[in-house]
Parts: C-alpha cells; structure tokens; sequence
C-alpha cells in the first residue's frame, strides 16, 4: 500500500500551492502536551498523558551501542541486551518475562549503533510494578554462566540466519564498514563470532558498570498515565546512584555540541564488486556518506533522500529506473549521531547492466545538484514528511521511543523541533546538500552472482526487450 493510501490523501491534497502552508497544529498540540524532567542522577524523562487508553508504553533508552565497544567486545551491547531479559535480582532467570506475560504486557528490545532500547506495553494498573521490575533489571543484572552461553548461542543463530544465510549480505556490509573506518562505526552491530564467545561474567559486568549508569538513560512513556506520574517516577529512579566507573578502553566520544559542529569532508567515489555463489540475480548498490543526525544539514539531506529515492513519484520513477530498468529498488537511510549513509539497493532488468543503472542514478543525482527544486514541488514534498512523522508518531511505541531518543537540544520541543528543521529547509540547501555529499561522491558496490548466471545475464542484455522479458520471468 503506498503512502498516499496510507494517509488517505489524494493528489489533490498535494496541488501546488503559492505558498507553502502546513497544518502542523496536530503535531504542535501533542508536543505542548509532552512533559520533560531530569532526575537529580542524570536520568531524562518525557510522559505524555492521553485520554481513552487503557495501556502505558514505556521506551527506555540507554546511550551504549555498538560504536562505544572497546576492540575485542564487538556485539557486546547487543548480547547484553539479551542478558537484560535473562535474571535481576528480583526476577531470576526468566523471571522478567514470565512476570510480564502474567500481567498481559508485550516487550521487546533493538540495539543499534548509537544505543540501546527497551520497550513495551503494559496495562495501566501494572505501572508501579514494571517500574520496580525495570530499575532491578537495570541496576541489578544477574550473570549466570548458563544464561550467558544460551545467548551466545542464540545470537551466533541470529547472525547466521539474519547475515551469513542471505546472499551478499556479509560481504555488502563487509565493504560499507570498510569505508567508514574514519568514523566510529567500524564494525556491525552484530559483532564478530569471536568476540561474542569472548564474553564472560567479570567482563560483562565491567560492561555493564561502565555503560548503564542514570546518566546514560533516557525513558518516555505515554498512554493511561497517572496524575501523580512524576513522584512515581522519582520514587522508582530517583535513588540509583551509580558507582563509580571502572577503567575502561572506551574511546572518547564527541557531546551533542561538538556533533553539530562537525566538518565533514567530501568523499571521493569508490567502485567496488562481491560475488556470492548462492546468489541467483545481480544488483547494485549504491551508497552516499552523510552527516550525523544532529548536523545543520541532516533536514535538508532527509527531504533530498525522500525526493530522489522514497516517495510516490521518486526521481526514480520518473527517471524511468524504476519499472522499466530496474524489477525492485529498496533504499532505507543509516541515521546515526555521529555519520548518515543514504544507500539504495536496485535489481536490474534481464536486459539492463549495472553500468546501464548507475549511470542513471548519477544523472539523477546531478541533475539535482545543478538545478533548484522549483517551490511548489518543495512544499509538497514537506507535506508529505510531515504527513509521514505525524503518522509515526500516531503509534504509541514509536512517539515514546521517539522521545527517549530525542537529543538534549530538543528537550524543550522534542516532536517539533524537527519537523521546524524540515520546514526551513529551502530548494538551494537540496542543491547544496546534493554537490556536496551526493554528486560525484558515490559508494558503489557491484553485486554479482556464480559465473554462469552473470553469462546468463550477459546475454539477455544483448537480446531484443520483448524477448529478454520473458526469458527474465523463467530466469527468476
């Protein structure tokens, strides 16, 4: 379903207009609504009381992710995230989830780059008994020697399943952590083999000493929240004072203040290929060095992303790349603090090459760092961002992790303020973004398969387009 459908718009709610008007009342209400503290120990908290909910969902945020690993404890935040649901002190073993689908709640957790997160949804008359149960498991992890290997195991699956299993997949991501090694993500979130195994119980309570500390938590909750919330609140978290920090190989990271004022440095275009034997098609993928999520001119990139490569009508489709060249385009932008890399995943047409698709996708790419977006085509593009953040946040898992992640800059309109950053962007700062990060800085990764697929391939490029059609639905 497209997100036209989704919304219930019709292309006559995007007509041009002289200028540009957003109704981003919806949006300014709910975020006037939004309550915001800090605990004298460091701890961030947003709630948003609303009406007619019978649930609370809680997000807590914790600022450890894969980028924070010391060499040798690759995965580590994401193993420790498993950890979290296997013992506390007042919940061993699998107490924590056995407790939780007792009261009816869902749970769930997501590592990533930057951080880790917590979340889930409980009845409301459970509030104070999941607080207790989330600051036990929080403060007071266990590290039994069975739990530990049981994840072991169970994220060694995981990476199987999820990385080595899929073709090209390992060694893709292989090549895009290649080109980063001047940032702090250097290596995937899944970690190494190695490492994981490495794990034990006196380094991963040096782990967890060293990272989950009141000072890197951030939680949000919204839903069927209690007039009393904040004393609640304090009475849960309030008391936790870490200790003091054990030595640590953790590289020093840059603060909010210094993320903005990073100076990135244009790229040169790099061109590389992988061959997978198991794979039964070639594709193409192409990649852009950005800026983290915080920099001046990360709004500006999200909208240029939307407009070439997300949305209905996409520089793509009008491009003729999609459909006539290319069976399947697929692009989801990396979004991290400190670096962004827009990426974009084609599969090509029996009869069209990979030289034939980027070539194409730099035309594009060009023609947008040489030429403004005309006005009207920039106000629709905004209503459709807005339109498109405005329906996320319609989910309360996603509006309350969206506030346990918003940055310390944002504390005081943490929804707002980036739809306000999205809205001054102007048609020079697309063009500016698109030479400087886009145009003539692109990662380029050729996808392909066993010998004999690719001569296979080679030749229905040569073949009349009528007839390579139907040799390319028996091909695949």
């Amino acid at each position: 379903m497209g997100l036209l459908a989704v919304l219930g718009l019709s292309m006559m709610t995007l007509a041009p207009l002289s200028e540009c008007q957003f109704d981003d009342n919806p949006l300014r209400h709910l975020d006037e609504a939004v309550e915001t503290r800090q605990l004298d120990n460091g701890i961030r908290l947003f709630w948003l009381p609303k009406a007619n909910k019978q649930s609370i969902t809680l997000a807590s945020r914790f600022a450890v992710g894969s980028r924070h690993e010391a060499p040798g404890q690759t995965g580590w935040a994401h193993l420790f995230e498993h950890l979290l649901f296997k013992g506390s002190r007042l919940a061993p073993g699998d107490g924590y989830s056995q407790l939780m689908n007792a009261m009816g709640a869902s749970f769930n957790a997501s590592t990533l780059f930057d951080d880790t997160r917590y979340y889930s949804r409980i009845p409301a008359e459970g509030l104070d008994f999941t607080l207790a149960l989330e600051r036990d498991r929080f403060e007071h992890p266990q590290f039994a020697a069975e739990a530990i290997a049981n994840q072991q195991k169970t994220v060694l699956a995981e990476m199987a399943q999820t990385i080595d299993n899929q073709p090209y997949f390992r060694a893709a991501m292989t090549f895009l952590l290649s080109q980063a090694t001047d940032t702090p993500y250097r290596h995937a979130i899944i970690g190494s083999r190695a490492d994981i195994l490495g794990a034990d119980a006196g380094s991963l309570k040096a782990f967890h000493q060293r990272f989950y500390r009141p000072t890197r938590l951030s939680m949000a909750l919204t839903g069927a929240l209690p007039a009393d919330i904040e004393t609640r609140l304090n009475a849960h978290f309030g008391g936790w004072q870490a200790p003091a920090p054990a030595q640590s190989r953790e590289t020093a990271q840059p603060d909010e203040a210094d993320v903005t004022r990073q100076e990135v440095k244009p790229r040169a275009p790099v061109h590389g290929e992988v061959t997978d034997e198991r794979a039964p098609w070639p594709g193409l993928l192409m990649a852009w060095h950005t800026v983290g999520r915080n920099h001046p001119d990360a709004a500006a990139i999200k909208l240029l992303e939307l407009a070439l490569f997300q949305r209905i009508a996409s520089g793509l489709e009008r491009a003729g790349i999609s459909g006539k060249q290319s069976l399947l385009h697929y692009s989801l932008p990396l979004e991290m603090e400190l670096h962004g890399m827009t990426n974009l995943v084609l599969v090509p047409r029996a009869n069209v090459s990979l030289d034939t698709l980027a070539a194409g996708i730099d035309t594009m790419v060009n023609q947008a760092a040489s030429e403004p977006m005309k006005g009207t085509e920039l106000c629709q593009l905004k209503q459709l961002w807005l339109a498109d953040y405005q329906e996320q946040l319609s989910s309360d898992e996603t509006l309350a992790q969206w506030l346990a992640a918003s940055p310390a800059t944002d504390h005081a309109q943490p929804l707002l303020n980036p739809w306000l950053r999205v809205r001054d962007v102007s048609e020079h700062d697309l063009m500016r973004v698109a030479q400087r990060y886009f145009a003539g800085h692109s990662v380029r990764l050729d996808l392909k398969p066993a010998w004999h697929t690719r001569l296979g391939k080679g030749l229905l490029e040569w073949l009349p387009e009528s007839w390579a059609e139907g040799l390319e639905e028996l091909a695949l």
